[in-house]
């Protein structure tokens, strides 16, 4: 599912704020059918780790585009005083 959701980052003052869009027939059958930030969060660390990016993930949003047939997730992503993290081993249930 990672490789299908399209990114977009815009560089604000001391953050940036990042937007995601994942395909609606993926993250729903990911996530039995369930639209909620702790999973908009899930993504977004998953998404992180893959792409090994140190954002720490702040003020999470999340809504359905039924039209578009997409799931949009958008969050502050924050760089200043973090650590950087070691590479993870993605979850089997998003390995596809």
């Amino acid at each position: 599912m990672l490789n299908s959701i399209s990114e977009r980052r815009i560089k604000l003052k001391d953050k940036y704020k990042l937007y995601l869009e994942v395909p609606e027939k993926e993250y729903l059958t990911t996530y039995d059918n369930e639209i909620s930030v702790k999973n908009a969060r899930d993504i977004l660390t998953q998404f992180l780790k893959y792409h090994q990016d140190d954002g720490r993930i702040e003020n999470t949003e999340i809504k359905h585009d039924k039209n578009n047939h997409s799931i949009n997730i958008e969050a502050d992503l924050i760089y200043i005083g973090n650590d950087h993290m070691d590479p993870k081993n993605l979850p089997t249930y998003l390995n596809h």
